[in-house]
């Protein structure tokens, strides 16, 4: 699913979208009953969508959403009537299941939100431009684009015999679409996104307090909660996906690093990590891996996924460790595996929230009990860089010179 994310701060002058103050009261009629739960707001532009993330219960988020083309939102967010609480229908529908008239007056099936399927006939006179090579079919919409020689922007859209123009982005014929800004990587910046309103990587203290800023750069971790980071709910599946983390060991603890789509874990010397991952029938396994990595002070954690390998990687006190963990072979199919990501989740820092209880991962992995003083699995000490991307890397060592780039914490 392509989901485009709008910047908030330009809508007044470019949409007629639900005022913001009004999308907020709506958010907490609708408030999850969880504390890191979402809550969905239909707009008055049924294209678009509202997503409010709560973080402890607080509203932390508001973030406008569009439907994938071909789809449109259930309903539409009329001013005067608001749903009744807990009402408010959470799907974008295909186009010709959209029960509002008022919504297909302004999106008819033809339109660039509802093209037909299968695609249009030709709507135009236009010249055909030179053409490239290169050509691709938008999927479940069947949309056929192909290259128009010495164009980055500008396709030829076959269905409808006339140039489609993605204006100041490149056109990936690999994605079939317009390629927007690039998303990753991601290098945390605690000062930045620590409980900070309104911006779409900010991470939430559960409980508040438990964690705090230090003056290089790094934030400090009690023992007794964690952060949560919303940016990761409903993430799609990856088949390609680099974590990096960088932090000490000041005691002996088996504690929680993060939770979620990537877990890493400690207990005394030995670092974590483990994946859920699913082929593309949906069948899913779980992937473990391990490594003894002694030292004091401050150590580095990469975890690499490729689509078939789980590879972590640790520097400690001047040394590498390294193991890796496979997918189970199909003699029958090579597939390519991805990542899966738990719906409505926040990636978890430090601690696994209370109505999710630890699982087990295994004898050798993590043997003994959960330590339970505070939140599940605390942990205590100082974590200093996250780093996501989805980039392809040739092996940890190019992660390690990309995470130490603008690095100013405590050398690892």
């Amino acid at each position: 699913m392509k989901i485009i994310l709008v910047c908030l701060a330009l809508l007044g002058a470019t949409y007629a979208h639900l005022p913001i103050e009004e999308v907020e009261k709506r958010c907490l009629v609708d408030k999850p009953d969880v504390s890191q739960g979402v809550a969905y707001v239909a707009d008055t532009d049924c294209a678009y969508f509202w997503q409010c993330d709560f973080a402890y219960t607080l509203l932390k988020n508001i973030t406008l959403k569009k439907c994938p083309i071909g789809t449109l939102w259930v309903t539409i967010g009329i001013l005067a009537s608001p749903p009744a609480p807990g009402q408010e229908p959470v799907v974008c529908v295909n186009c010709e299941l959209q029960p509002d008239p008022v919504c297909h007056v302004k999106y008819p099936l033809g339109s660039k939100q509802c093209p037909y399927h299968p695609p249009p006939v030709p709507t135009t006179t236009e010249k055909p431009p030179p053409l490239g090579p290169k050509r691709c079919t938008l999927r479940p919409q069947n949309l056929e684009f192909q290259e128009i020689v010495g164009e980055v922007s500008k396709i030829w859209y076959l269905g409808a015999n006339q140039t489609y123009d993605c204006g100041h982005l490149p056109f990936s014929f690999h994605k079939c679409g317009c390629l927007a800004a690039k998303e990753f990587p991601i290098s945390w910046n605690f000062v930045v996104n620590l409980n900070s309103y309104g911006n779409r990587i900010y991470a939430a203290n559960e409980p508040v307090g438990t964690v705090k800023l230090s003056g290089d750069g790094c934030a400090v971790f009690n023992g007794s909660g964690g952060l949560q980071i919303p940016y990761f709910k409903n993430m799609r599946p990856r088949t390609n996906w680099v974590t990096g983390v960088v932090f000490n060991r000041p005691k002996k603890q088996n504690a929680t690093i993060l939770y979620q789509c990537i877990s890493i874990y400690i207990e005394g010397d030995e670092v974590s990590a483990a994946v859920v991952v699913q082929n593309p029938l949906g069948e899913k396994q779980t992937l473990n891996v391990s490594v003894t990595a002694p030292g004091a002070g401050y150590i580095g954690v990469i975890v690499i996924w490729d689509g078939k390998i789980l590879t972590l990687t640790v520097y400690a006190a001047g040394a590498v460790y390294q193991n890796s963990a496979a997918v189970a072979i199909d003699p029958d199919n090579d597939y390519t595996c991805s990542i899966v990501c738990l719906p409505q989740q926040p990636l978890f820092v430090s601690y696994y929230p209370l109505d999710d209880p630890p699982p087990w991962p295994g004898p050798g992995v993590w043997p003994g009990p959960w330590p339970y003083a505070g939140l599940p699995g605390s942990y205590s000490g100082n974590i200093c860089l996250l780093f996501f991307t989805d980039e392809v890397y040739p092996n940890a060592d190019a992660v390690k010179a990309d995470m130490q780039l603008g690095y100013f914490g405590p050398s690892w």
